[in-house]
């Protein structure tokens, strides 16, 4: 009796060949949603999709009839929140400020966030300067970087996205090789980014505190 992992190694080789799911439960017993698990990142060639005589042919136009859909119901929808939220007031972006540094933020070890996210790293530097009012040499950075990056191409990288110099980053921490992931070229490591303003600490953590109890 043949192994679940052979089975599926089997039916994967099958589909390879072009066969239909159907046929291939007559050589391979299990379900047919089974196969389309195991088989699901498989694409037929055109050859083999002619070759079966277009059975996949009005399966495909329907999917992708449906994909199309689905797109665009997704597109709509994003059109109607986008629409529902923009533009952003002064308030709204304090507040939008004020819960992703509850969410990301140093609570207890003075004022600082870290994050691998430029996006997430270039709102909260908007935030801290026009919001908060931090000036240029209350902000320090830190990289925390995989040893296979660049430090000094990494470094000016996050310097230009942050705005801040880089006379004004910290010695580099360097960790062993993480996942995968972290092979990504895109990736370019964990940005910390502290303010040296203990008053404005306690300030954001009210902020945070009000909105929590929905209070002043």
């Amino acid at each position: 009796m043949e192994l679940k992992w052979q089975l599926k190694e089997k039916a994967r080789e099958l589909r390879k060949l072009g066969w239909t799911y159907k046929e291939i439960t007559k050589k391979v017993p299990v379900h047919k949603t089974t196969l389309s698990v195991w088989c699901k990142d498989i694409e037929l060639t055109s050859e083999q999709i002619i070759f079966h005589g277009g059975r996949y042919a009005n399966g495909l136009k329907g999917a992708k009839a449906n994909q199309i859909k689905r797109e665009k119901e997704i597109g709509d929808i994003s059109t109607q929140a986008r629409l529902e939220i923009y533009p952003l007031s002064e308030y709204d972006f304090k507040i939008a400020g004020a819960m992703l540094y509850w969410a990301e933020g140093d609570k207890t070890h003075g004022l600082g966030i870290s994050n691998s996210d430029p996006r997430l790293i270039e709102f909260i530097m908007k935030w801290f300067r026009e919001i908060c009012g931090v000036t240029e040499e209350k902000i320090k950075a830190t990289l925390y970087l995989h040893t296979g990056l660049d430090e000094g191409e990494t470094k000016k990288y996050w310097s230009f996205l942050t705005g801040i110099s880089l006379n004004r980053f910290g010695k580099t921490i360097f960790k062993e090789e993480g996942t995968a992931s972290k092979k990504d070229k895109k990736y370019k490591g964990t940005i910390k980014i502290n303010v040296f303003d203990e008053n404005l600490k306690h300030r954001i953590l009210s902020w945070i505190k009000v909105i929590i109890n929905m209070r002043p």
